[in-house]
C-alpha cells in the first residue's frame, strides 16, 4: 500500500466517533431490536406456524413458487447492482482508493464481504423460518430444515456474486436479468424444465434436497471463483458514480427527506429527447395529457416498473378478496405498492405542485393545473387495473363488480395520497422541538410518522379495500382522512 492510500485511511479512521459513541449505537441497536424486532418476529413465527402458513408452504406449488421466488431475487440482484453495488465505501475512500495501484480485491473484496454476509444471513434465516414451521407440524425432518438452510445460504452467496456481476457489466447484467425471469416464468408453466435452471436447486423441504444442494453448491464455488475478476474490473467512474449517489440518499434519508431519497435514483432521460411533448391543441387538458405522456415514455424503463407495480397491486387486491385469504396483509401490500407504482407516472403533477406555491406561468389556476396533471396518471391507473383485476378476478373466482370496484377505488384514492405527497413541503420546524413526557420523548416518533405517513395512509387505504364490503366504514373514514390531508395541506401550500 502505498503513502497516499495510507494517508486517505489514516484521515478516514481519524474522522470515526469516539468510543461512547459507538458504545451508544449499540445500545440503540439492542434496545431497538428488543422493541421492534423481537416483537416482529414473534408475530411473524405465529403467522408461519399457523394452519394456513403451514398449507401454504406444505402446498404442491410451494416449491416452484419458491423457485420463481429465488429466480425473482437472482434478477433483482443483477439489475440492482448496476445502480448501487456491493463493492462500495464512502466517496473519499473510493475515489482515493480507486486512482492507487491497490487491485479491486484489496480495495472492495471487504465491503463486499459484508453485504454478501447480510444477504446470506437473510436468506437462510426465511429458509430456516419455513423449515422449522414444516418441521413443528411433522411434515418435515431436521435434516430436511439444515438442508434447507444450506441452501438458503448457497442462495445468498449467488445472490451477492449476481449483485457484484451487475456493478461490474451493468449492460450485460440487464439482459442476463430478462433472461433468468423470462426462464423462470417459463420453467413455473412447464415444470419439466426445473431440474436443469439453478434457481429450483434450493432444495425444498418437501422435495429430495441431496442432489440439489450438491448441484447449487458446486455452482456457487464456481461463482466465487469469479469474485476476483470481477472486483478488479470495476471502473473509477462506475464506482464513484454509485458512491455519491448512495451517500446522498443517505444523507437524505437520515434528515427524513425520503422523496429526495427517491429522486436520487431516478434515470435521467435517455430517448425521446427530440420528441415534441408540448404541442398546442384544442383542448388544453389535451395538452397537458400528452406532455406527461411523453415525459414518462422518455424513461421506458421507469414507466414499466410503475406499470407493472400497479398490476401487481391489483392482482394482491383480487386476491384479497378471496375467500380464506389475509385481507388485511395483502390489501395493505397492495395500496403500498400502488402508492410507489403511481411515482413515475406523476412527475407532471409534482410539478404542478411545485409551481402552485409561486406565480404560475402556464395561465391557468393552481387547482386547474394540478387537475391536468391528474389526467395521465388517473387514466393509465384506471386502464391498468380494469385489466388486471377484472382478468385476476375471473382466474381467481372472486366477484368481478366488487373486485374491479375495491380496485378503483384503491387507484383513485392513492392519486390522492400522492397529491397530499406532492403538496406537503418541509417538515415543521414544531416537529424538531423536544417535548419530555414520563414515558419519554416521543417527538422522535412523531418525525418519523410524518415522514412516512404517505406509506401509512397507502397501507390503511389498501387494507381498508380489500374489507370494502365488509367494512365500508373503515373505507370512509380512511378516504375522509386523505382528502382532509390533502385539502389542509393545499391551504398552507403559501
Amino acid at each position: 500500500m502505498n503513502g497516499r492510500a495510507l494517508a486517505a485511511l489514516e484521515i478516514w479512521h481519524a474522522r470515526n466517533s469516539a468510543g461512547r459513541d459507538r458504545a451508544f449505537a449499540v445500545y440503540m441497536a439492542f434496545m431497538v431490536a428488543l422493541v421492534a424486532v423481537v416483537p416482529v418476529a414473534r408475530a411473524v413465527w405465529v403467522s408461519v406456524t399457523s394452519p394456513a402458513g403451514v398449507a401454504l408452504f406444505a402446498d404442491v406449488a410451494a416449491p416452484g413458487v419458491a423457485s420463481v421466488i429465488v429466480a425473482v431475487l437472482w434478477a433483482g440482484a443483477l439489475l440492482v447492482g448496476r445502480v448501487r453495488g456491493p463493492a462500495l465505501l464512502a466517496p473519499f475512500l473510493t475515489h482515493t482508493l480507486a486512482m492507487s495501484d491497490l487491485r479491486g480485491t484489496d480495495i472492495f473484496l471487504r465491503p463486499m464481504l459484508r453485504a454478501t454476509a447480510l444477504i446470506t444471513t437473510a436468506t437462510t434465516t426465511v429458509a430456516v423460518t419455513i423449515g422449522a414451521s414444516l418441521a413443528q407440524h411433522g411434515i418435515v425432518s431436521v435434516l430436511d430444515v439444515l438442508l434447507f438452510g444450506v441452501g438458503g445460504a448457497l442462495v445468498g452467496a449467488v445472490t451477492g456474486v449476481l449483485w457484484l456481476a451487475g456493478q461490474a457489466f451493468p449492460r450485460a447484467a440487464a439482459v442476463a436479468a430478462l433472461s433468468i425471469l423470462f426462464l423462470a416464468f417459463l420453467a413455473f408453466a412447464t415444470p419439466v424444465l426445473q431440474v436443469v435452471l439453478p434457481w429450483a436447486w434450493v432444495g425444498y423441504p418437501t422435495q429430495m434436497q441431496a442432489p440439489m444442494i450438491a448441484a447449487l453448491a458446486a455452482l456457487t464455488v464456481a461463482l466465487l471463483a469469479a469474485v476476483p475478476p470481477l472486483l478488479n474490473h470495476l471502473r473509477h467512474e462506475t464506482l464513484m458514480a454509485q458512491s455519491v449517489r448512495w451517500d446522498a440518499l443517505v444523507t437524505h434519508a437520515t434528515g427524513m427527506d425520503f422523496a429526495s431519497a427517491v429522486s436520487t435514483y431516478q434515470t435521467r432521460p435517455r430517448i425521446g429527447r427530440r420528441w415534441r411533448a408540448v404541442k398546442p391543441r384544442r383542448a388544453l387538458s389535451a395538452t397537458f395529457f400528452v406532455r406527461d405522456a411523453i415525459g414518462a415514455m422518455r424513461t421506458p424503463g421507469r414507466l414499466a416498473i410503475g406499470v407493472a407495480a400497479l398490476a401487481a397491486s391489483g392482482m394482491l387486491l383480487a386476491l384479497a378478496l378471496t375467500p380464506g385469504a389475509p385481507a388485511w396483509l395483502l390489501g395493505a401490500a397492495a395500496g403500498v405498492i400502488a402508492f410507489g407504482g403511481l411515482g413515475p407516472l406523476t412527475d407532471g403533477l409534482r410539478h404542478a405542485a411545485s409551481m402552485a406555491a409561486d406565480f404560475s406561468p402556464y395561465g391557468v389556476s393552481d387547482r386547474t393545473l394540478v387537475a391536468y396533471h391528474l389526467l395521465f396518471p388517473l387514466v393509465v391507473t384506471v386502464a391498468v387495473l380494469l385489466a388486471v383485476v377484472g382478468v385476476a378476478a375471473l382466474l381467481m373466482a372472486v366477484p368481478p363488480g366488487s373486485a374491479v370496484l375495491s380496485a378503483l377505488l384503491l387507484g383513485v384514492f392513492a392519486l390522492g395520497i400522492r397529491v397530499s405527497n406532492a403538496v406537503k413541503g418541509p417538515m415543521p420546524t414544531t416537529l424538531l422541538a423536544p417535548m419530555p413526557t414520563p414515558m419519554g420523548d416521543p417527538m422522535a416518533a412523531v418525525r418519523v410518522i410524518w415522514a412516512l405517513d404517505a406509506l401509512v395512509l397507502a397501507a390503511l387505504l389498501g387494507a381498508a379495500a380489500a374489507s370494502l364490503f365488509s367494512m365500508p366504514l373503515l373505507f370512509a373514514g380512511i378516504a375522509v382522512a386523505i382528502v382532509g390531508t390533502a385539502a389542509m395541506r393545499w391551504q398552507r401550500r403559501r
